[in-house]
C-alpha cells in the first residue's frame, strides 16, 4: 500500500430534512475528515508520532475511532468490534502497538466498523437506549460527532508536522 486514498468530502446541507439527517450528515462529515487527514500519506507517515512527547499518530487515531464506533454496535447484539483494544499487544485504547505494516488492515477494520455502525442503527429511533443502558441513540450521535471533532483537531497538528499540510 503506497499511500492512503484521499476521499471526497461533501459539505453537509445547511437545512437538513430533520434531526436524524442532520446528525448523520455531521457524523459522516467528521468521519470523512479523519480519512482526509490521512489521505496521500504512506503507512510509515501514518504511523509516525509527529508531535512529541505525545504518542498519538494518525494511524492510532483511525484505530481508536474504529473501537469508539462500538457505541453504535451495541444496537446489533453482536460482539464488540474492539480488534485493536483487545487483540493487539499494547493497544489498550487503539493508540499503542502501531505498525506501518498493518496500515491497510487498520483502514479495512475502520471501514468495517463504520459500516457496521451504519447498519446497526439504520432502523433505530433516536430515543432508543442501548439495551441495559441509559444512553440514547441521539446521545451517541452527539458524542461521536464530538469525539471525531476532538480527534480531527489532533489530526490537524499531526498532519502539519508530517508534511506541512494544514486546513480543513
Amino acid at each position: 500500500m503506497p499511500t492512503w486514498t484521499t476521499p471526497e468530502r461533501p459539505e453537509p446541507p445547511n437545512n437538513p430534512v430533520d434531526e436524524r439527517a442532520a446528525l448523520e450528515d455531521r457524523l459522516e462529515y467528521q468521519r470523512t475528515t479523519l480519512l482526509l487527514k490521512c489521505g496521500g500519506l504512506t503507512p510509515e507517515q501514518l504511523a509516525e508520532r509527529s508531535v512529541p512527547p505525545s504518542s498519538l499518530s494518525l494511524l492510532g487515531l483511525v484505530r481508536h475511532m474504529s473501537g469508539v464506533e462500538a457505541w453504535f454496535h451495541s444496537y446489533d447484539g453482536q460482539p464488540d468490534h474492539m480488534f485493536f483494544w483487545n487483540y493487539v499487544p499494547g493497544a489498550t485504547d487503539g493508540f499503542g502497538g502501531i505498525s506501518a505494516a498493518r496500515a491497510a488492515d487498520d483502514l479495512a477494520s475502520y471501514q468495517a466498523s463504520v459500516e457496521r455502525s451504519r447498519d446497526a442503527v439504520r432502523d433505530r429511533g433516536l430515543d432508543e437506549a442501548i439495551p441495559g443502558e441509559d444512553y440514547t441513540l441521539r446521545w451517541i450521535y452527539l458524542h461521536m460527532i464530538e469525539e471525531y471533532a476532538r480527534h480531527n483537531g489532533h489530526a490537524d497538528l499531526l498532519r502539519e508536522r508530517i508534511d506541512g499540510a494544514t486546513g480543513e
